[in-house]
């Protein structure tokens, strides 16, 4: 029986430690790896018993038996603890306690990676030692999605596998489903999730922005062109084009969603039906205008039921000053929290010089939902054009002021969406990136898109939190982390033993 209980002893710790070697070299764990860790472990646990028992009865001093307790008590430790970090790696809860989850993802990537219908594998070509850092990135990832799954690959020692791909250098990153693979050389959240939308995305779909009327070009960068916008779209997996009605005299089919971006002169004639027409088939329009926007572009918005007022909203609430703008520029903190679009917007967002837009009275039936809504401090001015501003109370409309509305009608089997903002200046270069400008003009174009998954806030920016401390903090912290701290555990083990050796 001695004979057996050494076998079990030696066997029981190799068949566990194979079932874990296995798992860190496969990272599969089957039902066999299961098998030989409980077999493992209950053999040891009869080994030790066992063990502890047959000494028991050769062991009577007091000080051995205490020794031998103590062992086989720490051993149980071990091995408990061994056993729950083990676990944390298959079944295991990930908490961010930082300001702003900054090491947590978005819920736009989160929504992505839920979303995902196909299996989507990463591969990083990285020294062997240094992907630290960008695989805690790609552990969240494929901790979100059992559809996702990275490989690490040093380029140095698969010399074919790199070449194959056309790795140029360290720290390139493929992501590839089925037969469509990006590349990924900067890696963040916000690049690695566009380029799992683009691979996992099943069509291309279109931007167009209508030229011919002095609108904003997507090919200027300076502070009043729509080049960052034009970028971010690009980055979210859109094809963004220009079009001119007056060429082509109809939408294009390839069209997903039409922009007309404050067009400085009416439209020919023609163009205005062209736009309906596209609408009414289903199509999906966003107008963005201005207080000096001309006639037929307010009868365009006018006919999904949006009325841009002939007026430029104030702010007098001074939350604008804050961020250096003046009552020209509405502050807006008010959103609608049932629309898919700003449900879970919570980010300040700015419109310099901006127009009333209200729904309709009489809507035909049309649903039209009011977005965004200025301060109680804020109101309609319907005489500003000689650059100063006053309440009127006989003239003029009172706050809260709402700035954009969106129309949707169901006919047949369609659905027509026309979204209209009485500003453009806050897509525009300069003010894109301003707080939540840039998130609300992609939600939008999102929405228009049926792109459900990407309807959230974007990646967040690291912020600066930094500790300041006077040179009196300093030396406090140097007294009690260096000093204080090290003689109270000092004195704490003199007194114990002291005490010990009394008894």
């Amino acid at each position: 029986m001695k004979k057996y209980n050494t076998i079990i002893g030696l066997a029981s710790p190799a068949l566990a430690a194979a079932a874990l070697i296995a798992y860190s070299i496969t990272r599969v764990w089957a039902w066999w790896n299961t098998l030989l860790l409980v077999v493992g472990l209950l053999g040891l646990a009869w080994f030790i018993v066992d063990y502890y028992k047959s000494r028991e009865k050769q062991i009577s001093g007091r000080s051995v038996k205490q020794g031998a307790n103590f062992a086989f008590q720490a051993l149980i430790v071990v091995l408990l603890t061994a056993m729950l970090a083990f676990i944390s790696t298959r079944r295991h809860f990930r908490l961010d306690l930082t300001k702003g989850q900054l090491y947590s993802l978005s819920s736009q990537t989160v929504n992505v990676l839920k979303g995902l219908d196909r299996d989507v594998t990463l591969k990083l070509f990285v020294k062997k030692g240094e992907e630290s850092g960008i695989s805690d990135l790609l552990d969240e990832y494929s901790y979100r999605s059992p559809r996702l799954s990275y490989e690490v690959i040093d380029p140095d020692e698969q010399v074919d596998v790199a070449r194959r791909y056309g790795v140029t250098q360290y720290g390139m990153l493929f992501v590839e489903a089925g037969d469509r693979r990006e590349s990924v050389t900067k890696i963040s959240e916000s690049n690695l999730t566009n380029a799992i939308i683009k691979v996992s995305s099943d069509r291309q779909k279109s931007v167009y922005f209508l030229t011919g009327h002095g609108e904003r070009s997507v090919e200027d960068k300076g502070p009043e062109g729509y080049a960052t916008a034009a970028g971010a779209l690009k980055k979210e997996n859109y094809t963004v084009r220009n079009f001119n009605l007056v060429r082509s005299r109809r939408v294009p089919d390839s069209a997903t969603v039409v922009v007309i971006a404050s067009p400085k002169s009416d439209f020919a004639p023609g163009e205005a039906d062209s736009l309906k027409a596209y609408v009414q088939r289903g199509g999906r329009l966003l107008i963005l205008l201005d207080p000096e926007s001309p006639d037929s572009p307010r009868e365009l918005a006018a006919s999904f039921k949006a009325d841009v007022g002939r007026d430029m909203v104030v702010d007098a609430s001074g939350f604008g000053q804050l961020f250096g703008a003046g009552p020209g520029m509405p502050l807006v903190q008010s959103y609608d929290k049932q629309h898919p679009i700003t449900k879970d917007f919570s980010v300040m967002t700015f419109f310099p010089l901006a127009s009333s837009v209200t729904p309709a009275a009489e809507k035909d039936g049309w649903t039209v939902t009011e977005l965004l809504k200025t301060s109680a401090q804020s109101w309609a001015d319907t005489d500003f054009s000689g650059g100063k501003v006053s309440f009127d109370a006989g003239r003029d409309r009172e706050g809260p002021i709402s700035l954009a509305v969106i129309s949707s009608k169901k006919t047949g089997d369609h659905t027509s969406v026309a979204a209209v903002f009485g500003d453009s200046d806050f897509a525009g270069n300069g003010y894109f990136n301003q707080q939540g400008n840039g998130d609300l003009f992609l939600n939008t174009v999102n929405y228009l898109a049926d792109e459900g998954e990407l309807i959230s806030i974007r990646p967040k920016k690291l912020e600066d939190s930094r500790l300041t401390m006077t040179p009196g903090d300093v030396t406090t912290l140097f007294y009690l982390v260096v000093i204080a701290i090290p003689l109270i555990m000092i004195a704490l083990g003199v007194g114990f033993y002291l005490k010990r050796n009394r008894d």
